[in-house]
């Protein structure tokens, strides 16, 4: 989890100044935060994430979707902008405008967490 990683790094870098002009990226970038929060919690006081938890598997998969619409618009700066400030808003001092864009640069250079609905709805049809 090179995400929950990289929260406890502060980039010397600063967003500037990050607006919220694309209400759905921001919205992407809050939901994004709050999942990347709950996963961070969870694996601060159990040492792992659980996926069979039902609780970490939701936020892996909310991670996971932000994740894809990040990379979907990752040479779109307005889009990052709103994205990072929804990040920011949700992050509750542990997203802040000092190490959002690290943390957005790792989503970008992560592989393999795209989200693909029929397949995760398939596994839980089998799974239940």
């Amino acid at each position: 989890m090179m995400l929950v990683a990289s929260m406890a790094f502060v980039s010397c870098g600063s967003l500037g100044g990050v607006t919220s002009s694309d209400a759905t990226a921001k919205a992407s970038g809050r939901s994004t935060a709050t999942a990347l929060l709950g996963l961070y919690n969870s694996y601060r006081s159990t040492g792992t994430i659980n996926l069979s938890n039902p609780a970490d598997l939701t936020n892996a998969l909310v991670v996971a979707t932000g994740y894809t619409n990040m990379r979907s618009n990752k040479d779109n700066d307005a889009y990052k902008k709103s994205f990072a400030a929804g990040m920011v808003s949700a992050g509750t001092g542990l997203i802040t405008a000092a190490n959002v864009e690290s943390i957005i640069g790792t989503m970008n250079n992560l592989t393999g967490l795209g989200v693909n609905a029929a397949t995760i709805n398939n596994s839980v049809g089998t799974a239940t």
